[in-house]
């Protein structure tokens, strides 16, 4: 298998996300940076650049919680890219208040879920073409006390921020499970991960002082550096002992069960279905 990959990660301007971008760079991969601003982008683009020497580093900009912007953006990589060997998931935010879309979704999941969820079928076709593909989803322990409620996926419904990224989280991790069951038979992979609490700023964006105040002193206590938090990354995307591993959910670059209602197969479907309608899209 060619040791030199495309890979391609969301969130990728700044956090863990530029982390495992340098990382990835250094070790010779091409890399397909997608992030929100493109001012960001292209300053961690030749900072990385210079960093690494590595010049195979593309970018692309989109708003991944608004599905129009998710649909060119795959359709500017098809132009430009004939094959995916990896598709790293990992954009993600959280909303002190209930907020929606252009779409009009409850903003977390849309951009903590259906991103993924469309995104990812979109470049199906690429990662097909490749070796041995490999989605890697980025999700999270706090899946742990999440509750599927599809009726607050367009409907305030006791919103609450935690409650909503933990719900969002689980859908990530519903979601693994489900695509790696729908391909089998293909050389795609779809593992999970939970990064570790990490020492970013996800609790300080699109929040109130009282939200993110207490978080940065979480951060500053009880929280892993981003370097730390990139190895599983890097292990899930690089790894040739991976390449028949799928349907697992990974912590420290080690296998671990998931929650219980993660298993829950009736659960998988109808996030699944609910994604199929709610996306415009069928697998």
């Amino acid at each position: 298998m060619n040791s030199k990959k495309i890979i391609a990660i969301t969130g990728a301007s700044s956090g863990i996300g530029f982390e495992v971008t340098e990382q990835l760079a250094y070790l010779g991969h091409t890399i397909i940076m997608i992030g929100k601003s493109e001012a960001k982008l292209m300053a961690a683009q030749k900072l990385i650049k210079d960093k690494t020497g590595n010049s195979s580093i593309s970018i692309f900009t989109t708003d991944l919680s608004i599905q129009q912007q998710v649909r060119i953006l795959a359709e500017q990589i098809h132009k430009q890219f004939d094959k995916l060997d990896v598709l790293i998931n990992n954009a993600g935010a959280v909303y002190a208040k209930f907020e929606t879309t252009e779409d009009g979704y409850e903003k977390t999941i849309a951009t903590n879920h259906f991103n993924y969820f469309l995104l990812t079928n979109l470049l199906l076709d690429l990662l097909n073409r490749s070796e041995q593909g490999r989605i890697i989803n980025v999700a999270s322990d706090s899946h742990f006390s999440g509750k599927i409620d599809v009726e607050s996926f367009i409907k305030k419904k006791n919103y609450f921020i935690l409650s909503a990224y933990a719900q969002s989280k689980l859908a990530n991790v519903l979601f693994t499970y489900e695509l790696a069951e729908r391909l089998k038979g293909t050389s795609i992979t779809v593992n999970a991960l939970h990064p570790g609490r990490v020492r970013t700023k996800i609790g300080n964006k699109n929040q109130p002082w009282y939200f993110s105040v207490p978080w940065s002193l979480v951060m500053l206590w009880h929280s892993v550096s981003t370097n730390t938090a990139a190895k599983t990354y890097i292990y899930l995307a690089t790894n040739d002992g991976l390449r028949y591993i799928t349907g697992k959910y990974f912590d420290n670059c080690k296998v671990k069960p998931s929650s219980k209602s993660s298993y829950n197969k009736e659960l998988q479907q109808l996030l699944w279905q609910t994604s199929e309608r709610y996306c415009s899209i069928k697998y």
